[in-house]
């Protein structure tokens, strides 16, 4: 019947059992299987702050209190 499976994950306990279950279906059929890992695509976060001017110059001199 099928020839071929594709079996998707996005990493998680759930795909993780679906992925089980999808190779034992494969093998007693004698079907090929491909894994898929798919993950949304991550931007960078970039988060700007201004610092006044007073605390400017212990932040350069590496300063912590």
């Amino acid at each position: 019947m099928f020839k071929h499976i594709l079996l998707p994950t996005d990493g998680s306990e759930l795909s993780a059992a679906a992925i089980k279950e999808g190779i034992r279906f494969a093998k007693s059929i004698g079907a090929k299987v491909t894994g898929l890992c798919v993950m949304p695509l991550q931007h960078p976060f970039f988060y700007e702050t201004e610092i006044p001017m007073k605390h400017w110059s212990r932040l350069r001199s590496g300063a912590r209190n």
